[in-house]
């Protein structure tokens, strides 16, 4: 089968949104991310990209600590909010219910089923964007996505929940959201 050249695209799907929270100028700030990946399981990592602009890129760079906040598809029209204002103009911490960590003073948003606590180990910047690898120090999920039974105690597998129950905002380079669909086909 023949294929066509895109040329630089970065053609992996798919693509998590997550709000990224950091404390800028005193108070609680959210950025919608699309760049945002999973580093290693253990130790914990992961990594986000911003625009070496963005308003939130400064709290992640002076405090060199943030939260990921993982929204689902009923937050759609919050999460597409946040990616069109910057909180230079707009006080997002006053649109949402939040609180700062247990492990540290990052705010997580109360109606994200699931947070993570970060800790910058790396940074740097790549034209204009500016990345941050980070340990996670800490994860929140809401008690009623554990699977039955299940408890972080046990294998944390286990205890993960179901996508679809759990309903993540995907995207796509189609310029277009999506929701996880269909059943798995294997374990890994």
């Amino acid at each position: 089968m023949n294929k066509k050249r895109l040329g630089p695209v970065p053609l992996l799907y798919p693509v998590s949104i997550v709000l990224v929270g950091a404390m800028v100028d005193g108070r609680a700030n959210f950025a919608t991310v699309g760049d945002c990946a999973i580093m290693g399981i253990r130790p914990a990592l992961v990594a986000v990209s911003l625009h070496e602009g963005h308003f939130t890129t400064r709290g992640l760079r002076d405090r060199r600590e943030f939260s990921i906040n993982l929204p689902t598809t009923a937050q759609l029209a919050l999460v597409d909010h946040f990616g069109h204002v910057s909180g230079r103009d707009v006080d997002k911490s006053r649109l949402v219910a939040w609180r700062p960590g247990d492990v540290l003073p990052v705010p997580l948003i109360d109606d994200c089923p699931a947070n993570l606590e970060c800790r910058v180990l790396q940074d740097g910047t790549v034209q204009h964007r500016h990345f941050f690898v980070a340990e996670v120090l800490e994860a929140h999920l809401r008690e009623d996505l554990f699977r039955t039974g299940a408890s972080p105690e046990k294998e944390l597998s286990s205890a993960l929940p179901d996508l679809r129950t759990f309903d993540p905002i995907l995207y796509a380079l189609d310029d277009h959201y999506y929701r996880v669909g269909g059943e798995p086909i294997a374990a890994g």
